[in-house]
């Protein structure tokens, strides 16, 4: 994972993170957030990659919880949802199908879920309550579990080519409070520059495939909670 220069070191636990996705015009981020997620658990938990079904999600997964300030809120396929409400439905359910079994359409269509399921989840957990998560506590978590979704304003995204991202004045460049897309964070890593000034950082993977950012994925500074990066982090619980 490529910088902006200087000298740098990374944890980017790339040895258990499926490839980059592409969602495509569907609003599925959030299933791809919680496959991925998944797929990270489970390969540090069986040691092996594999790809799970993000169609699978978009179809099935219409769990709800009240999130405020915006009261009642439910998975709703391509028109969006949260990863906690999917973890929920995926703890029930006793898995999900591979990548293979249900391919990715990017369009909603007829739940096709069948009773052959793996990858298994006895629980989930939200890292965050009613306030951020602290982003040390957050970093010693994904140095333990290896991957958390993560939601936040996706408004930096759209001119991302590489480097950090560091708004000089962040109110001006995102809020924190408007929690649009939701990725994962694999990783981070620390930078010096050529003045010498050191910038802390988390790795994301995105889901608008791997022509995209750097490879599929981008650097924004940490510690700052940047656009709501700690406001709404996730994880699940494999059985």
């Amino acid at each position: 994972m490529s910088g902006i220069g200087g000298q740098q070191e990374a944890k980017d636990n790339k040895g258990i993170i499926t490839r980059v996705k592409d969602k495509g015009s569907c609003g599925s981020c959030w299933a791809f957030s919680t496959i991925a997620a998944i797929e990270a658990a489970n390969a540090l938990k069986n040691n092996t990659l594999t790809e799970y079904s993000e169609q699978m999600i978009v179809d099935c997964s219409h769990g709800c919880s009240n999130e405020p300030p915006y009261g009642k809120v439910c998975n709703q396929g391509c028109m969006g949802g949260w990863q906690w409400n999917a973890f929920y439905d995926i703890v029930n359910w006793g898995g999900v199908e591979t990548e293979d079994q249900y391919p990715y359409k990017g369009y909603d269509q007829p739940c096709k879920k069948n009773s052959n399921l793996t990858a298994a989840l006895k629980n989930y957990t939200c890292l965050t309550g009613p306030d951020p998560v602290d982003e040390d506590k957050l970093r010693a978590y994904v140095y333990a579990n290896g991957a958390v979704s993560i939601a936040m304003d996706a408004s930096p995204l759209q001119f991302y080519y590489g480097g950090i991202i560091d708004p000089f004045i962040p109110s001006l460049e995102c809020d924190g409070t408007v929690l649009d897309h939701a990725l994962l964070i694999v990783g981070w890593g620390q930078e010096r520059d050529m003045f010498f000034i050191m910038t802390e950082y988390w790795i994301v993977k995105n889901s608008w495939g791997n022509d995209w950012g750097d490879s599929g994925y981008f650097l924004i500074r940490r510690n700052k909670n940047l656009c709501g990066i700690a406001n709404a982090v996730s994880a699940p619980l494999m059985a």
